[in-house]
This record gives C-alpha cells, structure tokens and sequence, in this order.
C-alpha cells in the first residue's frame, strides 16, 4: 500500500519515467518532480512531534550546561548593556565591532535582545540551531529525491560533543553551513535571483560564525561541484558569489588582527593528530555524547542500525530481492549521472576526509581544541540522507526506533540538565543578595565535574555572574576581539585551576567571592585572613565577604 503524499526516490522511477541519456540540465527541478511531503500527515505528526521536544532542554532550564556558554552569553551582554550604569562595563571593556569570524552568533543574540530579554534571545537563537539541522535535512531530502522521513535521523545530531562543549559560534554555523549547501543545490540547477542571494548571504554567514565552518563549507561547496559536471557556464556563474564572503575573510586576515592568532614566532602551523583508528573509535562518542552515562552514545547505535538496515532494504529493491524487477531503478545512464544522484554520498565522503586529515588539536595559527572531531555530525547528516529508500506505506516503520531516539534523547538531555539547574539555586540566591555596583570572583574548585555531565560545566560561571551583576568575568572571551577589547582586568586563577586561587592575591581585588566546593574541614580563607567573613553556605556554594 502506497500513501499518496510519499515520495519515491530515483530508485523508484520507472524506466519509462527516467529520461534516455542523463543530462541534469534536462531534468525537472526538484520542485515539480518530487511530491510535497505535506500531504503524508503522519510525517507532518511526527516531524512536529520532535520539533517541540528537540528544544524542551533549551528551554526547560535557566542554566543550560554547556561549557563556554556563559562566556559567549556574557560577550553579548557586554555589547547590549555596554552603556548602562549599572554594569560598568566602561571601567573594564571597549566595544570593537569589526565584522570578525565568532560574530555571527553574537550578532543575532543581539539583534534578538531588542526584541527580547537577552537570555532568551540566546535560547531562540540555539534553538534555530537544533531546529535547523531536521529543517537542512528536510530542504536536502528534497532536493535529492530522497524521503523526507530520513530527516527524522538528523534530529538527535545536534547534541553532539561540541554541543556539551558549548561552541556556540560553530553551532550556529553548522545550520548556516547546511542551509548554504541546500540553497547552493538549488541555485546550480536552477538559477534565480533569490537563488543567488540566497547562496551569497549563507557564504558571509557561514564566514562571520566560525573559520573551520568557512573551510567546511567550501570543501562542500567544491565537492558539490563536482556532482554538477560538466555543467560548466552554471558553475562559473555560481563562483562571483562567494565573492562578498572572499572579500570578508581577505579583510579579516588583512585588517582583523585577532588575538587568536598567534604568528609571532616559531612555525605558522602546529597541529596534532590521532590514529585513523582512534578516530574511529571516537566516532560516536563525538556524535552523539554529552551528558554523564550511556544512554546517548546507545542510542547513536540505534540510529546506525536503522540506516544500515535501510540501506540493505535499498539494495535488495535494487537488485529486484523484493520487489518485482519492473519496480527495480534502472541503470544510471553515466558516470556523471551517477555522480550527481549519489552527491549525498560524495559530501559525506568529503566529510570524511576532514575528519581523518584536519588534526584532532590546533596549537598555531590558533590555539583549537577538538577540531577535526567536530565534522562527525556533518558526516552522518549527508550519509544518513543519502539511502535512497522510499519509505512508502508500511514501510515507514522501519523509520519508528529512529523516531524514538530523536523523541528519547531531548527527553533524557532535559531531565539531566534540570538536575543540574536544581544544584545551581543556591548560586543563583547568592548571587541576587549581591548589591548591583560590587564586583564578584567565582571559584570552582575540585572536583569540578558534576553527575549529570562530562564537562566541568561550572567552569565559565564568573560568566554568568557578570550576566547577572555586570562588573568584570575573569573567564570572558578577552583574546577574540569581537564584541568587545579588554582595558583593564582584575586578578583570578584559571578558570579551571581554581585550587590555584589566593584570597591575598585574588580575594583582595573582589568585593564578594563565590566558592564552589570549598570543604568545610578545610577553608579556603582562614582565620588569618581577617577582611573576609563567610555570609552564607547552601549545597556546594559558599559565598565571602570582604570587610572594609
């Protein structure tokens, strides 16, 4: 039984409705022969099912664990409230708003905040985020003929290890990268204005969020080329425009001397590498990891057992295992034919080549952590859609433990996030008694990990702490260069060295320290250290005074 809103792949033409000689110029666009998946309503049910529940941990928790965002919060904040009394934030910081990679995610936090309070524009903004990845996929499935329902795979790839880890910048650029390969496809076969503006804007988006997502970007960009041979006047009118996005990255290599960039001596670049092996081990670690426990890293191996399984099912329907050989796809006509219906499979083997050559770690130019690990979702996404399954009727329960994941883990994710943000109310009441003008240190001391998570979330909350009081973070972004320059800063260990702090050092330059798991057997300031007095102590938090 067939429903009537399905939409067959390539594979499920028949020979009569494939064109005799492959010529992409002379195919349909992909809007006239592909049904509208609206009209399966038990897709549109579903879709809008994992929709609502693929944000409820953003928006379920004030405290969202992630591990730089409080600094990224804080940047925005800065540049949003810059000229409010209140925060102070002339004593300590200049705005420097030069179009720099990291901004495209401070500048539509900001835009927001006009519209909304600032912490909430932050939760739209990552939200667009997770919601971006299904909607790509779904633009995706669409252009290459695939069925909408593996869009649902790609809802649980947005809570990946660079997601735990709070990379914000790149985050928002990974939507903008994949809405910059859809709008590309569309544009190389059927060109437009609104095409072509289209493409250009997501290239400078793509270029203002973050420099390996421009590099990420443009390998799919080349290898999407490729798959559009030979093709060659619709390809040279698609190169001017990249032109804007060129110009930015020239001008910010030129004019943008970020602190990031480290050149002054030694070698330009240094980087470190890990066994193909150890890669792949990691794999789905850095795919679908980041909370404490299993659960999450179990279910990515759901989803490779649903889209293996489905692959297989797409084999035998080829080779007529299952299907009369009337129903079976007929030979593609070229090699280039081949290449343009399989260039899902072609981005995720570009994918691929990133994950394996770019190195694990950056020392120089910039000092990166965790970088080559960071296309592992990118990989699945073009891999996950490149199974040309129908998916019609029945058949769409093959789809079921797929949907249950991407439903399963926001879930999960919320309920651990919520214990975290329960443990955080004591933080939150101490740091309210605090009177808007004093300036506050927060110590996380060891152990600084917490049961729910697999970073030490509370590392950047001097952070949030600015949010909230204004005044100077110790942790902030100072060496990006956008929103905003450093002028002056006040004294404080690491940010996770916190056993390193000194109240004659540190504590002296602070009105009020925060501390977190200071053992009550072993205080951090003594009875020698006279001009401070404990004020209160609830759960893991101890909250200092400084006398006058």
């Amino acid at each position: 039984m067939e429903m009537p809103g399905s939409s067959p792949p390539d594979s499920a033409l028949t020979p009569a409705a494939a064109p005799p000689r492959r010529d992409v110029a002379a195919e349909p666009p992909a809007s006239r022969r592909w049904p509208g998946w609206a009209s399966d309503r038990a897709f549109v049910a579903t879709f809008a099912l994992l929709t609502v529940a693929a944000i409820v941990p953003i928006w379920r928790v004030r405290f969202l664990p992630l591990l730089d965002l409080p600094n990224h919060l804080a940047a925005v904040h800065i540049w949003h409230h810059f000229d409010e009394p209140w925060t102070r934030y002339r004593d300590f910081y200049e705005l420097s708003l030069r179009p720099a990679p990291y901004g495209a995610y401070h500048i539509l936090t900001h835009l927001l905040g006009h519209a909304v309070d600032l912490e909430d524009a932050n939760r739209i903004v990552l939200s667009g985020y997770v919601l971006g990845i299904p909607a790509a996929a779904l633009g995706w499935a669409h252009r290459t003929r695939r069925s909408p329902w593996l869009s649902l795979l790609t809802f649980p790839l947005a809570f990946s290890l660079s997601w735990a880890c709070g990379f914000l910048p790149f985050l928002v650029g990974v939507a903008l990268l994949l809405a910059g390969v859809v709008a590309l496809d569309a544009y190389l076969e059927r060109p437009s204005p609104g095409r072509a503006a289209a493409v250009a804007l997501l290239s400078v988006g793509c270029g203002l969020s973050h420099p390996l997502i421009l590099f990420g970007y443009y390998v799919c960009v080349a290898a999407l080329m490729l798959c559009y041979l030979p093709r060659w006047s619709r390809i040279a009118v698609a190169l001017p425009l990249f032109a804007p996005a060129v110009a930015l990255i020239a001008w910010q290599l030129v004019a943008f001397k970020s602190p990031m960039v480290d050149l002054r001596s030694g070698p330009r670049f240094q980087g470190a590498w890990v066994p193909w092996h150890e890669m792949l081990r990691s794999f789905p670690e850095y795919t679908l990891n980041s909370v404490s426990g299993e659960l999450d890293t179990r279910l990515f191996w759901v989803l490779l057992a649903v889209t293996s399984l489905l692959s297989l099912w797409s084999l035998a329907r080829r080779f007529g295992l299952l299907l009369p050989a009337r129903d079976a796809a007929p030979p593609a006509s070229s090699p280039l034919g081949r290449l343009h219906h399989h260039r899902s499979l072609v981005l995720c083997a570009a994918m691929v080549a990133c994950y394996f050559l770019v190195p694990l770690h950056l020392a120089r130019p910039f000092d990166w952590w965790f970088v080559s690990g960071r296309f592992s979702p990118l990989i699945c996404f073009f891999g996950f859609l490149a199974i040309p399954a129908p998916l019609r009727g029945r058949s769409r329960l093959l789809m079921a433990p797929a949907a249950a994941v991407a439903l399963v883990l926001p879930l999960h994710l919320s309920e651990k996030y919520a214990s975290f943000d329960g443990r955080l109310e004591p933080f939150a009441r101490m740091v309210a008694r605090i009177p808007p003008g004093a300036e506050v240190l927060f110590v996380s001391l060891p152990p600084r990990t917490d049961e729910a998570l697999i970073i030490e979330g509370t590392n950047h909350f001097s952070s949030w702490v600015q949010v909230m009081r204004g005044g100077f973070s110790a942790d902030g972004w100072h060496n990006v260069g956008f929103p905003f320059k450093l002028k002056r800063r006040l004294p404080a260990p690491p940010s996770n060295r916190g056993e390193w702090f000194k109240p004659d050092v540190h504590g002296v330059a602070y009105d009020y320290v925060i501390l977190r798991n200071e053992r009550p057997e072993r205080p951090v300031f003594t009875a020698a250290h006279t001009s401070f007095r404990r004020i209160e102590r609830e759960g893991a938090f101890t909250l200092y005074e400084r006398t006058r």
